[in-house]
């Protein structure tokens, strides 16, 4: 049911030849749609200050003088991962007026995104960006790819979303590029170590918003993951080529 499910497969520790005799599916897909909807909220809230916002309701606090806030039309996207949750995050941010670039380990060109690299030209892209969403799963490749340097590549203020896996990102970086302001405001679904630790930075950060590894989760889940398995076991009995197979090499 969970769409990275290469973990499970990886921690079953069976080797190559005997995994290359499986088949094994799994719910890719189904979390695009409200995992982008929690990227566009995160977004938002970085380019309006609402994280202020709530601290001076709560202070019960009316500033003197009022701050512009950033538009979010006109701004520069870049999403690491243009698969199913990366492209359906760059529809939802067009909509808000946004341009998107991104990074896809094919490189391919893509209907209606600027342009497209593979991980490795992905400092290449950030200079510009307002904003980055990360999709990426966890794999040895991916291992913290945002470290210091990635997050030095960036322009000062950039609003950084994280709804792939959290070994993606090395939090010490991160939290050095929050202080400095590097990185103005991260929106966070997922963490190096889940539960989150007590006693990490990012809980009391005022720039930072922590989800509890929620956010795919909707309504019509299940629904959607039971419809998903009913596609496939038809594909399957009539022999087809099954969508969204674990790979055993890369296990995602």
């Amino acid at each position: 049911m969970a769409a990275g499910a290469g973990c499970a497969v990886k921690a079953s520790g069976l080797d190559k030849e005997s995994l290359r005799k499986l088949r094994i599916t799994t719910s890719a897909g189904v979390h695009a749609l409200p995992l982008a909807e929690f990227s566009a909220p995160g977004i938002l809230n970085g380019f309006k200050g609402t994280e202020d916002l709530a601290r001076d309701q709560a202070d019960k606090f009316w500033p003197e003088v009022r701050t512009p806030t950033r538009l979010v039309s006109g701004s520069y996207l870049v999403i690491t991962g243009l698969g199913e949750i990366g492209l359906e995050t760059a529809r939802i941010a067009r909509a808000l007026g946004l341009s998107v670039s991104g990074t896809k380990r094919t490189v391919e060109a893509l209907d209606k995104i600027a342009e497209v690299t593979d991980n490795e030209g992905l400092a290449g892209l950030l200079p510009a960006a307002d904003a980055i969403v990360n999709t990426l799963p966890g794999t040895a490749s991916t291992e913290k790819l945002f470290d210091r340097k990635i997050f030095s590549a960036k322009k000062p203020g950039t609003v950084f979303i994280n709804v792939g896996r959290g070994s993606v990102v090395d939090e010490d970086a991160l939290l050095e590029a929050l202080d400095s302001g590097q990185v103005s405001y991260a929106c966070l679904e997922v963490f190096a170590v889940e539960p989150l630790p007590v006693d990490s930075p990012l809980w009391d950060h005022p720039n930072v918003l922590v989800s509890p590894h929620s956010s795919a989760l909707s309504a019509a889940e299940n629904q959607l993951t039971t419809d998903r398995f009913c596609a496939n076991l038809r594909i399957f009995l009539d022999g087809g080529d099954l969508p969204h197979l674990v790979d055993p090499v890369h296990f995602y």
